[in-house]
């Protein structure tokens, strides 16, 4: 018993080590975090106090030159945020793997007083007699015995507690580090903006206003600049590139029903467009087996549909589309295995990369929408309007970033960034393609 003591207290020094080491970081962090703080608010209030003074180009840049301070201050900040975050939860773990030490130790002591207990109640008269043993020391260790087994049972108990505690706490503190990183995006797609912001009224600023020849050309770069945004091609899977100014149309379109905003649906089709892995390189061939073949060789490809939850849709679908199976392309099958078998299937179809069973999901609700007799997932309107749709339903909020960056993070996984480390990759690189399109859009809007 004093050894289980022992080695409780052993392990509650270890803990409380550890949880110093990580004060005095978390110390130092917090610190440069408050400075940080005091740096920001001291621009916000340079920035107050310059837009009092007038309206003039010199006064719009001395301003935006603050934003661009202020803005490269938070990501700082985010960054120390971030760096407070990890720490607290590089500590969760370390105290969780002491506990999981210690309950192992538990269970040994346990296991041990479990054999004794069954060796005191098999004990019989005889023994007593031919190991001269006293009948009250025999049933003092059995009441010692269970008394400690209770005992171990107890600390248990409270170790399970405490660790289902620390796992919420660590759960949560991973929620907040996503959102710090969502916050250090968005403060680093301002200063991007703010900067190019900067960069025109410096031009705008060496023009006089006598200048009239060189203020008709910035007009005119700028319009220059929009129609080459609008008549950019935008690639989409498995049909022909459209302008990027006819996908913001369809974007735009669908967003007036859906609240998604545009930027949000034409970065998720670009994110699936650049992937450049099973863009519609198959043609299902075996209806029975799900197999299929390669549109460029011709080869024999593996679990192209499944069977039996798709190609009866898909067989339904084709003729009212006026589409024929051998010729129609989806998406192959990217080899996965989970012990051992063969994971997941192919037969995606079109810009959105919806399977049949999700696009049959969708269908009559995408009609609505467009106007249309049929929903065809390669028809870029609706398989633009299907992924708005699709967003709304996962949560995206026009303007709320969190909401849309973890909508696009269910988009790809099924699940939420805090909780799918492939899917918070992809939310990501979803937001950075936001923040260019969003500001090709105001181009086109004269933002």
């Amino acid at each position: 018993m004093r050894r289980i003591f022992a080695s409780f207290i052993v392990a509650l020094l270890f803990v409380t080590g550890a949880t110093y080491v990580f004060a005095q970081s978390r110390e130092q962090l917090e610190a440069d975090l408050a400075n940080l703080e005091a740096q920001i608010q001291a621009l916000t209030n340079s920035i107050t106090q310059t837009k009092q003074q007038g309206t003039s180009l010199k006064n719009d840049i001395a301003i935006l030159a603050d934003k661009i301070a202020k803005a490269k201050q938070n990501i700082k900040t985010h960054d120390a945020a971030i760096s407070v975050l990890n720490r607290n939860i590089s500590e969760k773990n370390q105290t969780i793997n002491v506990l999981d030490s210690k309950m192992e130790r538990e269970k040994d002591s346990l296991a041990q007083i479990m054999r004794k207990t069954r060796y005191l109640e098999q004990y019989s008269l005889l023994d007593f007699s031919l190991q001269s043993q006293s009948l009250s020391s025999f049933f003092s260790d059995a009441d010692s015995f269970s008394t400690l087994n209770r005992a171990i049972n107890d600390s248990l108990q409270d170790i399970r507690n405490t660790e289902s505690d620390i796992e919420t706490a660590k759960s949560q503190l991973e929620v907040a580090k996503d959102s710090e990183t969502q916050k250090k995006l968005a403060q680093e797609a301002l200063k991007k903006t703010v900067e190019i912001n900067q960069k025109e009224k410096n031009t705008l600023l060496s023009i006089t206003k006598n200048q009239e020849t060189a203020y008709k050309k910035v007009l005119a770069d700028r319009e220059k600049e929009a129609a080459q945004i609008r008549a950019r091609l935008f690639d989409l899977r498995d049909v022909a590139a459209i302008s990027f100014g006819q996908a913001y149309d369809f974007a735009l379109a669908a967003s007036k029903t859906t609240g998604v905003r545009p930027a949000l649906i034409l970065a998720i089709l670009m994110q699936e467009s650049s992937l450049g892995i099973n863009v519609g390189a198959c043609y299902l061939s075996n209806p029975q087996t799900g197999n299929g073949v390669s549109i460029k060789t011709g080869e024999i490809r593996n679990r192209v549909m499944n069977p039996t939850r798709d190609v009866p849709i898909f067989s339904r679908l084709l003729p009212k589309l006026g589409r024929d199976m051998s010729k129609t392309p989806v998406s192959c099958w990217i080899a996965a295995y989970s012990g051992g078998q063969p994971s997941g299937w192919g037969g995606a179809m079109g810009p959105s990369q919806f399977i049949p069973s999700t696009w049959q999901l969708f269908e009559s609700r995408i009609e609505s929408v467009t106007g249309a007799s049929q929903a065809d997932p390669w028809i870029p309107y609706h398989a633009i309007t299907a992924t708005s749709l699709y967003l709304a339903d996962l949560g995206a909020v026009a303007g709320n970033e969190a909401s849309e960056r973890n909508a696009a993070c269910k988009y790809y996984s099924g699940r939420s960034c805090a909780s799918s480390s492939a899917g918070a990759g992809y939310g990501n690189s979803v937001m950075k393609k936001l923040y260019a399109m969003q500001a090709d859009i105001d181009k086109l809007q004269n933002k």
